[in-house]
């Protein structure tokens, strides 16, 4: 399954989250961020960080859900919520932040239901 948002570079985004999937795991969906993606697999999350600044440098992470110790949501209002989250584990907090018209809400609910079970 995958979440894909209009105006993802959905092969694209595919293509790079399997170049770091290791023997049996599997990827199970995507999400389009400002920069780049993030992805779903069946053991970890992964994302790219690609400097503003810079095209050519980015990074990519990958963190086992049983790492990840908090994820945040900012509500803009009453029934709105931001288009960032930010994940922390032990050692830092990451922050995400999703195209416009992404289901940011979905995303929280999928990652809260993998390091909650």
């Amino acid at each position: 399954m995958s979440f894909f948002s209009k105006g993802d570079n959905r092969e694209k985004h595919m293509q790079q989250a399997e170049e770091f999937l290791f023997e049996g795991e599997t990827l199970e969906g995507t999400y389009g961020l400002m920069v780049d993606f993030v992805a779903f697999t069946s053991h970890r999350i992964l994302f790219v960080d690609r400097s503003l600044m810079s095209k050519s440098k980015s990074a990519v992470y990958s963190i086992p859900y049983e790492k990840i110790e908090e994820i945040a949501i900012e509500k803009t209002g009453m029934f709105s919520f931001s288009n960032n989250i930010e994940i922390a584990t032990k050692r830092t907090t990451h922050s995400l932040r999703f195209l416009k018209d992404t289901d940011v809400m979905q995303f929280y609910r999928d990652l809260s239901k993998r390091i909650c079970t």
